[in-house]
């Protein structure tokens, strides 16, 4: 047996490469007290590899994430594996006490907190533990297909139902805004809200930072950095999150709607991403290269699809994810802009309403000065209208002979003056 090899690591159940001239035994030998060991490869060498890799050959992975090679993934290894990710749990308690704090605010004030806002959120919170602490957290280092599944989780599903629960409606709550009524009421002017939020929650921002983010997490050495050193990969885990909320909050939290305009461009703007969206996938899928080999060409776990099989599963599961997220948040875009649009047409009637009330108002019971749309005194006319205000129950460019013509001012009883193109009177 080769020299310098840890007994731990076999007896973990790790495996390491067997390659022997002309496809060498794969078979085990024992000694070193009944210790089985693979025959027929370089520990010395491989541990140099690994020492380049910046993984341990005896504790890479089993070390960084705090717990042994969990063995060969199944049905009972998924349900039963565990572990305790502290920064995604530190952060889902702080994050889901600070949500509880402000809806418990809100009702004191009399205003109406929908539950199901509150369940969304809170099953946006559990799927983020799931996705680091679950057996997709176990095995996101072991298979890069279970690595692409988390990363899609917490890009993609998650931010989605986090949005639901309106973080952002629960802060303007909050600080003042709806007390005494229901949240679902008119949500604030896009001008009044910070810079920031208007920044991000601008039509292509959402969509654009999706695609840059996946490109820089699976094409880019960040992917290897992420793999190898564990600030690193908490570090993307929140850039997911923060990118997929950035995507998901424009179109479910009141606190970030946009106009009309905006959920027509942002519509447009997904159709777009939803080719694009397949990219990544459909070109991780086809690599016939194993994408950051320092660490996957040195991680033999003994167990599961080749490395390069393994990356192939990982591209299927990406183009998937990427063309399926696109298809409810289409959906929801495309109500949350039939609630805007009927929201704003709503507004501009009550506007008209009020403008059509004031005139009347002013110059009930005292004679009219002129039309409104030429300013011709009204008492130049013939007919009873000569000393009274006409009642304002057509639009101006019904009577106003000088934007249609007489033909059609006369047939709703208005007539011009003579050389000039305005209404006088009724005939």
């Amino acid at each position: 047996m080769p020299g310098g090899e840890d007994p731990a690591r076999v007896d973990q159940g790790w495996a390491a490469p067997h390659a022997g001239a002309g496809g060498a035994s794969r078979g085990m030998s024992r000694s070193d007290g009944g210790r089985a060991r693979p025959a027929g490869w370089s520990a010395e060498r491989t541990r140099r590899a690994s020492q380049r890799a910046g993984i341990s050959w005896c504790e890479g992975p089993r070390r960084r994430r705090g717990a042994v090679n969990p063995g060969p993934l199944t049905t009972a290894s998924a349900l039963s594996s565990w572990q305790v990710d502290a920064p995604a749990l530190v952060l889902v308690v702080l994050a889901g006490a600070g949500y509880l704090v402000g809806v418990r605010a809100v009702r004191r004030a009399g205003a109406v907190w929908p539950p199901l806002r509150s369940a969304a959120f809170l099953a946006g919170l559990v799927l983020v533990i799931a996705s680091t602490s679950w057996f997709v957290g176990v095995y996101a280092h072991l298979l890069f297909w279970v690595f692409t599944l988390q990363v899609c989780l917490l890009l993609l599903v998650a931010p989605l139902l986090l949005g639901v629960g309106a973080p952002v409606a629960l802060v303007a709550a909050v600080r003042g805004r709806g007390r005494g009524a229901s949240i679902d009421g008119d949500e604030a002017p896009v001008s009044r809200r910070p810079l920031l939020l208007r920044v991000l929650g601008a039509p292509g921002v959402g969509p654009l930072l999706l695609i840059l983010v996946t490109v820089l997490v699976f094409f880019t050495p960040l992917l290897g950095a992420a793999l190898r050193h564990p600030p690193v990969l908490h570090s993307v885990h929140l850039m997911l999150l923060a990118a997929g909320l950035v995507l998901a909050l424009p179109v479910t939290d009141e606190g970030m709607t946009l106009s009309s305009l905006g959920y027509a461009a942002l519509i447009g703007l997904g159709f777009l991403e939803f080719l694009l969206d397949a990219v990544p996938g459909i070109a991780l899928r086809l690599r016939g290269s194993l994408l950051a080999p320092e660490y996957w060409s040195v991680l033999h776990r003994g167990w599961g699809p080749a490395p390069l099989d393994d990356q192939h599963l990982a591209g299927g599961m990406l183009w998937f994810f990427g063309e399926a997220a696109d298809l409810p948040f289409l959906v929801i875009a495309m109500i949350a802009w039939i609630r805007v649009d009927a929201r704003e047409a709503d507004r501009i009637d009550r506007a008209l309403d009020l403008a059509s009330a004031e005139p009347v108002a002013a110059t009930a019971g005292t004679p009219a000065t002129g039309t409104p749309a030429t300013g011709i005194p009204w008492g130049e006319g013939d007919g009873p209208a000569a000393t009274t205000a006409p009642v304002l129950d057509r639009p101006w460019w019904e009577t106003d002979a000088g934007v249609f013509g007489e033909e059609r001012a006369r047939r709703y009883g208005w007539t011009t003056r003579d050389g000039q193109g305005g209404a006088s009177g009724p005939s």
